[in-house]
């Protein structure tokens, strides 16, 4: 400590200037931490570091007590900081507007440039030829090469003055414009602080301003950088005057009084001194702990004010369900906040790509979008708010910023807020201008940004909800669909049963009927012949129409009794001869077939080799497909005709049943064979006919195939094994 003491004495000249370099170094830490891949923030925070290395080292310049030291802090330490000032500040501007492609070489040339010059000041005599003393300190007196550096210097910057000139007389109007405009004036600010050279070339005392004028310049820069980002100067001012203010507070007392009792303080006793330094500590703790929060409160007010109604915003929506409520909650929430008449809520229906514009107070949507937007699509990845005046100038939209621009005019809305759930973009909320048409400032926004999280989810929550109800709405609807369906089925069943019953009952009926009928025609039979061996000749021709009408009579009545037969013990299987099935059956309907004027075709392929089987079972197979396929035709209102043919192959026997009926449906055809399939009306069939013969057939080890076309007829194959 000795030994500073004597390098260096207390400057009050020296202490603002190295208070203000403090300042521009963490605005330029601020900016850059703001997108550190950004080029544009990393050339602006290497500007304020070397501003920062200029003033801070130029404070112990003027703080030296001898020109020596202060020659050899300036050439080493300060010159660095000076000598890259220039270069950084062209590179700031060749990145700010896009002209690095053009004008690299003149980047390269300025950094080399700065370097050799360095070296110059530091490694020759021909840099600094001493140092002034003046009143506010010692200064350094100018070379020849630092004669020439300052042409390189002023070179620079006019060429990087010139390059926001150019750009702002190209650019139309806009805020695109008024940023490069408030850059250039701040250099013609900072070249008011070229007035510091002035004592560095002659011996005239000249006071040196010129961190103040770079102070204007550097928070001017920094207020367009934030203002391009779309972050709130304010924020940064606001800081900075709390670390101004705080070694105001706390700082300057204790240096005061450090100054004109250091004396006393180096003559304490190591306990006593160690005391006073943890007092100081205590004090400093009090005052962050309690002075600098209501500091913060009152330079941040808005923000806590916001934070309350976040929190008031967050509880009520929680007990919100009903869509329209939360879409009310939302913009009447912002609406009361920042006083702004024209807020709309865009709500994505269902799993559709479709947004309509919520509108409570009317019942109709008034604008329709959907995701082909390119917009929305951005903003479904990005999820980031996104203001109007920013949207052609943020290098983060490109190709969307005409989609963009022309979804904010078609609202006429000045901030879009998107609303994500899980990569999914549910809601859009759009804010208008405020009524007294101040802009929205980083509180507000960073409140936007933290509402529509809550209010994303209360949008997907209720958007589930209504999906839920709906699906349960078509659930019951097809559900009674359903119902009546199978109570229909049930009733139509039912009807198929009682019918078959009566069928089946009919059947009994008709069997024993044909028994009680059979005696008395056999009895007319016996008498007939009887009557015809003593009848005379003129009585003979009519008793013999009695014996041929009761022989009829009696054949018929033998085909009722066998079709109605049921076998009373184990079914008879045995060998069967297919082709006497078929002719069984075609006696038993070819006279029916007839009276419904349809014509009956039977082909046998000779003698078929015997299969094993049921004879009565068989037969009814034919008799089932003959009948149906008598339906079949009786539907086309002509006369028909059904084919009977039989069939030998390698291992099988069968037949076809053809007919040039109506046809079966498509559809239908795999259902045919179910019990109680029918497309006929109620009383007209059972659906059992074609179920029963799949039944046989399928016993008898064999298989059915059909084959139909709607208006041609249909054509039913059975193949049975041979015995």
């Amino acid at each position: 400590m000795n030994q500073l003491t004597q390098l260096f004495e207390i400057n009050w000249h020296a202490i603002p200037i190295a208070a203000v370099s403090f300042v521009i170094l963490a605005i330029g830490i601020f900016i850059f931490i703001q997108n550190r891949k950004s080029l544009v923030n990393f050339s602006f925070f290497m500007i304020c570091l070397c501003v920062t290395l200029w003033l801070f080292s130029i404070s112990f310049v003027y703080a030296a007590r001898t020109s020596e030291t202060a020659i050899r802090i300036y050439r080493t330490f300060t010159f660095l900081g000076v000598a890259y000032i220039a270069p950084s500040v062209y590179t700031f501007s060749v990145l700010w507007l896009n002209l690095y492609a053009r004008q690299r070489l003149y980047v390269l040339g300025a950094f080399a440039g700065a370097a050799i010059f360095y070296l110059f000041g530091v490694f020759t005599p021909y840099g600094f030829d001493g140092a002034y003393e003046y009143y506010w300190g010692h200064y350094p007196m100018y070379g020849m090469t630092s004669r020439i550096f300052l042409a390189f210097f002023f070179s620079y910057f006019f060429l990087a003055f010139a390059n926001f000139m150019r750009a702002y007389l190209k650019e139309p109007k806009g805020i695109r414009r008024t940023q490069i405009g408030l850059i250039a004036f701040a250099f013609l600010i900072s070249f008011l602080g070229s007035v510091d050279y002035v004592s560095k070339l002659v011996r005239i005392a000249v006071y040196p301003v010129g961190y103040l004028c770079v102070f204007t310049w550097i928070m001017t820069v920094a207020y367009a950088i934030v203002r391009y980002k779309v972050m709130d100067i304010q924020t940064v001012i606001h800081k900075t005057i709390m670390w101004l203010f705080t070694p105001l507070v706390v700082g300057s007392p204790l240096i005061f009084f450090i100054y004109f009792r250091r004396d006393w303080l180096f003559h304490l006793h190591p306990i006593a001194f160690l005391s006073f330094v943890a007092s100081t500590f205590v004090l400093y703790a009090l005052y962050a702990r309690y002075v600098q929060p209501r500091i913060d409160h009152l330079f941040q007010r808005r923000q806590w004010d916001l934070n309350l109604v976040l929190e008031r915003f967050t509880d009520e929506l929680v007990h919100l369900k009903d869509l329209d409520q939360v879409a009310t909650h939302i913009l009447n929430t912002v609406k009361n906040v920042f006083y702004v008449p024209n807020v709309s809520l865009l709500v994505r229906r269902g799993d559709t790509d479709n947004f309509t514009v919520m509108d409570p107070a009317h019942e109709k949507p008034t604008l329709q979008y959907d995701m082909q937007n390119s917009f929305f699509k951005w903003l479904s990845a990005n999820d980031m708010v996104v203001i109007a005046e920013y949207v052609t100038i943020d290098p983060r939209l490109g190709e969307v910023a005409e989609t963009a621009k022309a979804y904010f005019e078609s609202l006429g809305a000045k901030i879009s807020v998107p609303m994500v759930v899980n990569q999914k973009l549910v809601g859009v909320l759009n804010i208008g201008a405020k009524q007294n048409l101040q802009p929205f400032r980083s509180p507000e926004i960073a409140f936007l940004a933290d509402l529509r999280r809550s209010a994303a989810i209360a949008l997907s929550n209720s958007l589930h909800l209504i999906a839920m109800q709906e699906n349960l709405r078509k659930w019951n609807i097809e559900l009674e669909k359903k119902v009546e369906e199978r109570t229909r089925q049930l009733k139509e069943m039912q009807a198929q049963l009682v019918q078959a019953e009566k069928m089946a009952t009919m059947g009994t009926m008709a069997g024993g009927i044909a028994h009680e009928i059979n005696n008395p025609l056999t009895a007319v039979l016996t008498n007939a012949q009887i009557l015809k061996m003593d009848a005379k000749e003129e009585d003979l021709e009519s008793i013999t129409l009695i014996e041929e009408g009761a022989k009829r009579c009696q054949e018929i009545i033998q085909k009722i009794m066998k079709y109605a037969r049921k076998p009373l013990g184990p079914e008879t299987v045995g060998m069967v001869s297919l082709k006497n099935v078929v002719t069984n059956a075609v006696a038993f309907l070819e006279y029916q077939l007839k009276q419904d004027n349809i014509e009956l075709i039977l082909q046998t392929a000779g003698d078929l080799p015997a299969i094993s089987g049921n004879g009565n079972e068989l037969e009814q197979v034919v008799t089932n497909l003959v009948l149906n396929a008598k339906d079949a035709v009786k539907q086309t209102h002509r006369s028909g005709r059904i084919s009977i043919e039989t069939f030998e192959k390698k291992n099988v026997v069968g037949f076809h049943v053809v007919d040039n009926g109506y046809g079966i449906p498509k559809e239908h055809l795999n259902k045919i064979f179910d019990p109680f399939f029918t497309t006929k009306e109620i009383g007209k069939g059972t659906g059992l006919g074609l179920a029963v013969t799949y039944g046989i057939v399928e016993k008898h080890k064999g298989k059915i195939d059909v084959d139909s076309k709607i208006g041609e007829g249909t054509r039913f194959t059975v193949e049975l094994p041979k015995g």
